[in-house]
């Protein structure tokens, strides 16, 4: 009776093994990817920072602490052209759908850095669009899909606090000009339109 249950057990522990593995092989995967990169692919350090930070200055966008989700999502709209980058594009191409997948959990898993957005020190219309909107113009209030202070949700709601500011006009230049797609609807596209080129701005710099 000893052996059989010693038998069993073995058993159990050799089928649960490849599971195992798999999990630690998917963040290695990841990890490689974003700090060495491939054969054909530049490691995502380069540009994001060596844990998702970002680059302030060089307007490169922190994916630390995003949602894995949407990053991949973000990632197959740029293998299939839907999104337009021509470096992101050719670096998502160039990736599986396995590795894509892996890098995505990995930044999801960096801590992130989403700083306090003062709305005192903010200039008063930037405030009123962060925490009020427009609401004759039908403009929602930026923190109330974003995160009471812009830091982005588990569901997949993007942070824009703490993004470059010259990352955060292209984007929603992108989202005007119907260069960049949405899912759910197009909020992102009425909203930006409905925002002046110097509300934008405004936006950026206070998020920054």
């Amino acid at each position: 009776m000893n052996n059989r249950k010693w038998v069993i057990a073995a058993l159990f522990m050799l089928s649960a093994a490849p599971l195992a593995i798999a999990g630690t092989s998917t963040n290695t995967i990841g990890e490689k990817i974003a700090r060495k990169g491939t054969g054909d692919v530049p490691a995502c350090a380069i540009c994001h920072g060596d844990h998702g930070e970002g680059n302030l200055k060089a307007g490169y966008p922190r994916l630390a602490g995003m949602n894995a989700e949407y990053l991949d999502q973000q990632m197959t709209l740029y293998a299939q052209e839907e999104r337009t980058n021509r470096i992101m594009q050719e670096y998502a191409q160039k990736l599986s759908i396995a590795q894509r997948r892996a890098v995505s959990e990995y930044y999801a898993n960096q801590t992130a850095h989403s700083p306090h957005i003062d709305l005192q020190s903010l200039p008063p219309q930037a405030a009123k669009l962060l925490q009020v909107g427009a609401p004759n113009r039908g403009i929602p209030s930026c923190f109330s899909c974003h995160g009471d202070n812009g830091q982005g949700d588990a569901d997949g709601i993007a942070p824009i606090a703490g993004q470059p500011a010259i990352y955060f006009i292209h984007q929603m230049n992108a989202w005007r000009f119907n260069a960049r797609p949405v899912t759910e609807g197009n909020p992102m596209g009425v909203i930006a339109k409905s925002l002046t080129v110097q509300e934008i701005s405004l936006l950026a710099h206070a998020l920054q």
